[in-house]
């Protein structure tokens, strides 16, 4: 009966033994989780779970996810992964977001006015931040608005992380003249673009030349409009909110759609915003595609925001208009639709994150336009002369 009892002890602690040994094992394997040597980024920066963490002999199970870097300060994420032996496992791994980017002040070099003249020279100035909403924007040195002069002047940006930006400008004092009428449209037809010669200088076997309205051009003949040589068309179809918060149709859209199509033109169309926040966005595009109903375009729906002159009051960051954007284009997107931001390049260099969006460019120049980044279209006048249009309209290029 001992000897029996001694081999089953024997059994136990040899079982004990095996248990504790295995934990030993799996507590001493080779998975490591490896982080980044730098984990702080800076606000609304593109980082991925895998660009901030590695699984030596194992593997990662979640997602490649976008860290949330629009919190400032301390941050978590969770990592799941497998050990070299299958084992499920994860680790919170704590980041920073910080804000070291200086506020952004575009301004010319110099302002005028005419003596006795009130201005508001901080206005004078797009003053924007990537996280402030309103940045701390002033104007430094002394100036008389009512003694003939030149001032030199700074105007200075700080955001609440304290970076600072400073630009100096020359505000010039004059004396008040008299107002000449000078009604010779001499200037505007001489700048006065024609689509033939337009199409004599960027028409190629890669290339489309086009028009892009409005009701500014009223009524349009679309016939002669085709035969003097305009291939495609982009048409506004609506604008808002307005100062009555409401989104307005462009009262020439229906008309100028039909018509196009009718006589066999390629049509897109653009919406000109003035949204303030992402739901405001998302409302005009879901309200372009109402209006659309299913109508096929066979070039895209175009985000137009050009508001800038008012952009200080709008209380919004530069990564706010950002998303406002990407929330327009990612609404038509999801009904079927290619969404494109138009802008200026000066507005494209300075202000909007291209990344990988599609890109309708205005710059007017008489040569190839400098802008450095992809583009599918160019408008490169707003001075064109078209058979069929009695205005002056915008001339584009379309690059197939």
């Amino acid at each position: 009966m001992k000897k029996k009892m001694l081999i089953i002890c024997l059994l136990f602690l040899i079982l004990i033994g095996c248990s504790k040994d295995n934990d030993e094992y799996i507590d001493n394997s080779n998975t490591k989780v490896v982080l980044s040597d730098n984990l702080s980024f800076e606000y609304a920066s593109k980082v991925r779970l895998y660009d901030i963490v590695n699984i030596v002999d194992g593997k990662i199970t979640s997602d490649n996810i976008l860290l949330d870097t629009y919190n400032l300060g301390k941050n978590k994420v969770i990592v799941n992964y497998k050990t070299y032996n299958n084992r499920d496992k994860y680790q919170i791994i704590e980041y920073d977001v910080v804000d070291t980017t200086k506020p952004l002040v575009l301004i010319s070099s110099s302002y005028s006015t005419t003596k006795g003249t009130n201005v508001n020279l901080v206005n004078k100035a797009l003053c924007a931040d990537n996280y402030d909403k309103r940045p701390n924007c002033h104007i430094e040195g002394s100036y008389d608005v009512n003694k003939v002069g030149t001032y030199n002047l700074k105007y200075i940006a700080t955001d609440s992380s304290n970076n600072t930006t400073r630009k100096s400008f020359k505000f010039i004092v004059k004396e008040k003249t008299k107002k000449t009428n000078n009604t010779s449209n001499a200037s505007t037809k001489k700048n006065s673009v024609s689509i033939k010669d337009a199409i004599k200088k960027y028409k190629n076997e890669n290339t489309m030349i086009g028009v892009d309205v409005s009701t500014w051009q009223d009524t349009i003949d679309w016939e002669k409009a085709k035969k003097a040589g305009v291939e495609f068309a982009m048409i506004r179809i609506g604008f808002g909110h307005n100062s009555k918060n409401k989104i307005v149709m462009d009262n020439q859209y229906k008309k100028n759609i039909v018509n196009a199509k009718k006589a066999g033109i390629p049509v897109g169309v653009y919406f000109f915003s003035y949204a303030k926040s992402v739901e405001e966005a998302k409302e005009q595009a879901k309200y372009v595609v109402d209006v659309l109903d299913g109508e096929t375009l066979e070039l895209p729906i175009a985000f137009d925001w050009e508001n800038w002159s008012k952009f200080n009051s709008y209380n919004i960051s530069l990564t706010d208009i950002n998303l406002i954007a990407d929330a327009f284009i990612n609404e038509v997107t999801k009904h079927g639709y290619q969404g494109t931001l138009y802008s200026s390049k000066y507005y494209l260099d300075n202000i909007w994150n291209v990344g990988t969006k599609d890109t309708w460019l205005a710059h007017y120049t008489s040569g190839k336009s400098s802008y450095s980044k992809p583009y599918s279209m160019w408008q490169f006048s707003s001075r064109g002369k078209v058979d069929g249009i009695d205005a002056l309209v915008d001339l584009n290029v379309l690059y197939k």
